[in-house]
């Protein structure tokens, strides 16, 4: 799994998250060269933030799909965005889902579990 965020904060504390629920997690603290990370790691899921510095996470996401080892990886959306905003960006970019950006360990950890199992991902 590999986690994409410029937030330092947000980074450590999903890669935790995850980690505790016995995820592999690998981080990147920017979206640039992100598609040949992906290539090299093979993640099943990215957790991509949305708003990120030079490449937007939808963006991020567009190339993702248009790559042909990208488009294998299941992406969900990360960002505090609002509900319609996101819904209407997983559309578009053909994401698993989105989770809002949250303080609330329960709640992020029940909606990503809930996303990776739709996707049939093993940790």
């Amino acid at each position: 799994m590999l986690v994409i965020d410029d937030d330092p904060i947000v980074l450590e504390t999903v890669r935790e998250r995850l980690a505790r629920r016995g995820h592999w997690v690998t981080t990147r603290d920017h979206a640039l060269g992100s598609t040949h990370a992906v290539r090299a790691e093979t993640p099943d899921i990215v957790l991509l933030d949305v708003l990120m510095p030079v490449l937007n996470g939808d963006q991020l996401a567009d190339l993702l799909r248009a790559d042909q080892d990208g488009a294998r990886v299941g992406v969900i959306l990360h960002s505090s965005k609002p509900e319609e905003e996101l819904s209407a960006m997983v559309q578009r970019v053909g994401a698993l889902g989105a989770i809002r950006k949250t303080a609330d360990d329960v709640g992020f950890m029940n909606a990503f579990e809930r996303l990776v199992q739709q996707r049939g991902v093993q940790r």
